[in-house]
């Protein structure tokens, strides 16, 4: 008798780490279904991929990753200053096509002076309009949440558990650490019940 009650809280705790490992690898496994006594097995992620894949899409482009939160990000004084610095270098090599060597030769520092400073006064407000524009658009047709979505949905289902174990594998590994706490707590209590009664 005492020895049941030792081992009491050791098996529980193995049924509840286990329990707990059987319901995460069901959230990959099976991949392709499996037809048991009429029921179908397959896990959350084959089953739900494409509900996944939308819900992931719709909260990053809402909640995590708002399209004017990204235009703000990239609308910064600095990549306004690279742009310009990128506009300014085409459009002189563009016109040193067109004129003659001996006048670029000569013209080609007040060129690119003049250039920089007509874009320097622009940029912002072109940057503005821009983001304007852009952000109408991302918004009202959602391409950042329809792109992620459909990148998700791309993955073929080892991949995409690959992406979800690199992300989650240390909290679903305190999950199954928990189960067997959980279990070990549930077999003491049941220790404590039969030595009482």
């Amino acid at each position: 008798m005492r020895w049941e009650l030792i081992s009491l809280p050791i098996v529980a705790a193995i049924i509840g780490w286990g329990t707990n490992v059987i319901a995460i690898r069901m959230l990959f496994w099976p991949r392709e279904p499996i037809r048991i006594l009429g029921l179908e097995l397959l896990g959350v992620l084959p089953r739900r991929k494409g509900d996944i894949a939308q819900s992931i899409g719709e909260v990053l482009e809402d909640d995590i990753l708002p399209v004017d939160d990204l235009i703000a990000a990239v609308n910064t004084e600095d990549t306004r200053a690279q742009v310009a610095e990128l506009i300014t270098d085409n459009l002189t090599a563009k016109i040193q096509r067109f004129l003659p060597r001996f006048i670029m030769e000569q013209a080609e520092d007040k060129i690119r002076y003049h250039l920089r400073d007509l874009l320097d006064s622009e940029i912002e407000s072109l940057f503005d309009q821009l983001g304007h524009s852009l952000s109408h658009d991302l918004q009202s047709k959602r391409l950042l949440g329809k792109l992620v979505e459909d990148k998700i949905n791309s993955f073929d289902l080892i991949h995409l558990e690959k992406l979800v174990l690199k992300v989650t594998k240390n909290e679903l590994r305190y999950i199954e650490f928990f189960g067997a706490i959980l279990g070990f707590i549930i077999g003491l209590v049941q220790v404590a019940l039969v030595a009482v009664l």
